[in-house]
């Protein structure tokens, strides 16, 4: 659905009868950001990865669906984190992958800090006085970004993007009235979303925490049954 009203709207210019308004006007993505950056692998620094600690996100950790796999996060410690603490996350901030698999991306949650990312994760941190980070995200979900960051990919050992190509998006952007009346439309949907990976995502720990236990005679669906 976010799609849809997406293309709808600035695709197709649907509620202006198929014409982009004469007022909006083009700007790049870096200019609508107080942040465009990238992360720094642990071991560059001779910093191990441990067994436990702060989230560290890869590019495998995002999934196709915009969420993240918590079971393919690895850990760094608190010093370590410190140490790279110009790509430590915070909420709200989008996460595209730029090396390896590309154009993977997601919205920060709380659930997920702290954390950090490293070289493969280009981290984009929305000016709220320009706008809202959901409304950026919803740009990217409707593919807007897709032809331009194709364009250009850049081919080394792998394929990577640059952050300058990240920054230099052009985005037509409409009035504050046209974009709150956006908001308006799209925002209770990722609300919707969200709640809805954060359910997914409990009920997955909770079968993770249970199979065994049934797997192994511990439980039986009897005493789950019980317990409601």
């Amino acid at each position: 659905m976010a799609q849809a009203i997406f293309k709808s709207w600035f695709v197709d210019f649907e509620p202006w009868s198929g014409e982009k308004p004469s007022d909006w006007w083009p700007v790049m993505l870096g200019d609508l950001c107080v942040v465009v950056t990238k992360g720094t692998t642990p071991t560059t620094l001779k910093r191990p990865f441990v067994a436990e600690g702060i989230n560290f996100v890869k590019a495998e950790s995002i999934l196709d669906d915009h969420s993240i796999d918590f079971g393919k996060l690895a850990f760094i410690d608190s010093k370590t984190n410190l140490l790279l603490s110009r790509s430590m996350l915070k909420e709200n901030d989008i996460i595209f992958s730029i090396a390896g698999t590309l154009g993977r991306f997601a919205l920060v949650c709380t659930d997920l800090l702290p954390a950090n990312t490293n070289q493969a994760i280009a981290i984009i941190r929305a000016d709220t006085s320009k706008i809202s980070p959901v409304t950026l995200f919803s740009f990217f979900v409707g593919g807007l970004h897709l032809e331009f960051y194709t364009k250009n990919i850049q081919q080394a050992v792998q394929a990577n993007l640059s952050l300058s190509t990240i920054k230099g998006l052009s985005i037509f952007m409409p009035s504050e009235k046209i974009l709150a009346e956006y908001a308006a439309l799209i925002d209770p949907l990722f609300i919707q979303f969200f709640q809805n990976i954060q359910e997914n995502r409990s009920l997955a720990s909770l079968r993770d925490t249970l199979l065994p236990k049934l797997m192994s005679g511990e439980l039986s669906i009897d005493d789950l049954g019980s317990s409601k």
